[in-house]
């Protein structure tokens, strides 16, 4: 007779056996994940591939689109002789190098035609740099919507390959070339003249500050300009109006509405034109290049603008952090804050008397005098202008880390504006009335409130 206790060992052995036994036997009857199957269409590698040529097979009328590698750059060469869109051209030298065959079918005459195979929808021929040629016929999509059917290399089955080669094959020869308004990197820039029809302008970059040459000495909106630069630097044409045209007054381009130049420093100046309207559009063209494209409205009017809208409309030109005292004088007398000399993250009162030493929450009004900028500069204001000014409602003095100060001086409200001057500039600024509401403070507005005990 077995005891108890060496039958609990026993049925706790077999137990854990059959434990075992499952998990082996489930481990082996799980699917196992598929083995790759598919294999490499061309035995290439895209960066050997220096030409390729793609085409409509079904469409005689249609002349096939060259592509050429040259100086590291592809070039289109046929049916016209431009350069290529770049991440465009190199995408489809990139999915030929690494497409791969999912699966084959006969090749059989009626499969072919029923594959759209014969003739085809798009073929592809390339060339590698050791001289060897392939060829690619691309027809119909399979019933997945993710394949589609084409014949390699003049093969006898049919290969399965990425939908996404004959979406990118298939592209018409304005996808497939350079838009680019202007060939600029704005961020190399460092030069520009503008003429349009309300002025003309010249800009030079000094180290990282835009400033005018004409039509008068001053500081450029350093946004104002980067976002113009970045427009054009970014633009994409609409449409090609004419490869090679004959007779620029045609399309306004014989004397310009718009001359549009920039420099970087190195190499040749790159120079756009525009001409006449065309519908919503403008004809314009890249001095440097034969055909006549359209550009959008949008740029032509960044292209339009004038020296108001691009020169700096800033009164203070020192960053907040840097402001290190401010005084305001007002009706309801004077203010002057300046940083704590243990502290320079706080602020405390110098005037008036009663708050003197106390903390201030200096915010409140270093951030407004610290943005101050204009709706529009006024260099040579009306005498009734000037005359707002010559006592005015608000008075302020902004010294930054160096000693140097600024004195500024606001209007009465006048309308929906304020009129403001400071003393580095003989020009009038035109303020929002907000501005006087925000700088028309009292002593206690800035007060701290105490602090809260732990």
């Amino acid at each position: 007779m077995i005891k108890k206790p060496t039958l609990l060992v026993l049925l706790l052995a077999v137990g854990l056996g059959a434990v075992v036994y499952y998990f082996d036997w489930r481990r082996g009857n799980e699917e196992k994940p598929a083995k790759d199957t598919s294999k490499p269409a061309f035995s290439v590698q895209a960066s050997d591939i220096v030409s390729f040529a793609l085409g409509h097979p079904g469409q005689s009328a249609d002349s096939a689109i060259r592509f050429e590698k040259r100086n590291g750059a592809w070039q289109i060469v046929q049916p016209v002789e431009t350069e290529a869109d770049q991440s465009t051209a190199q995408g489809i030298v990139d999915q030929l190098g690494s497409a791969r065959i999912e699966q084959t079918e006969p090749g059989s005459a009626d499969r072919r035609k029923a594959y759209g195979l014969d003739p085809a929808q798009v073929s592809v021929d390339f060339q590698l740099a050791n001289g060897s040629k392939h060829t690619l016929l691309i027809g119909n999509t399979d019933f997945s919507g993710n394949s589609v059917y084409t014949i390699v290399d003049g093969g006898q089955n049919v290969a399965l390959l990425p939908l996404s080669l004959s979406t990118s094959a298939g592209k018409s020869l304005d996808d497939l070339r350079d838009r680019a308004v202007l060939h600029m990197d704005s961020a190399e820039a460092t030069s520009f003249n503008l003429k349009n029809s309300s002025c003309e302008l010249a800009a030079s970059k000094e180290k990282d500050a835009w400033k005018f040459t004409k039509p008068a000495a001053s500081l450029a909106g350093q946004d104002s300009v980067e976002t113009l630069l970045g427009a054009i630097s970014n633009a994409k044409m609409i449409s090609v109006a004419s490869e090679k045209p004959q007779d620029l007054a045609k399309y306004g381009l014989a004397n310009p509405a718009i001359t549009f130049t920039a420099a970087t420093g190195k190499g040749t100046p790159s120079t756009l034109l525009v001409g006449k309207e065309d519908g919503s559009a403008y004809f314009a063209r890249d001095a440097s290049r034969p055909m006549i494209f359209r550009i959008n409205e949008d740029l032509y009017k960044k292209l339009s603008e004038k020296f108001g809208d691009l020169r700096d409309k800033r009164l203070v030109h020192t960053d907040a952090v840097d402001i290190q005292r401010l005084e305001i004088r007002d009706a309801h007398g004077a203010i002057v804050l300046s940083r704590k000399k243990d502290n320079p993250d706080e602020w405390s009162f110098e005037v008036p008397e009663d708050q003197k030493g106390k903390s201030a929450t200096a915010w409140k009004i270093l951030d407004p005098v610290s943005e101050l900028k204009a709706e529009e500069v006024i260099d040579r204001p009306a005498a009734n202008l000037r005359a707002q000014l010559a006592t005015p409602a608000i008075s302020a003095v902004v010294t930054d880390k160096s000693g140097k100060e600024l004195k500024i001086r606001l209007s009465k409200p006048a309308g929906d504006f304020v009129y403001a001057q400071a003393s580095d500039s003989p020009s009038l600024y035109k303020l929002k009335k907000q501005v006087f509401e925000e700088l028309n403070l009292k002593p206690a507005d800035l007060v701290s409130p105490p602090a809260q005990p732990n």
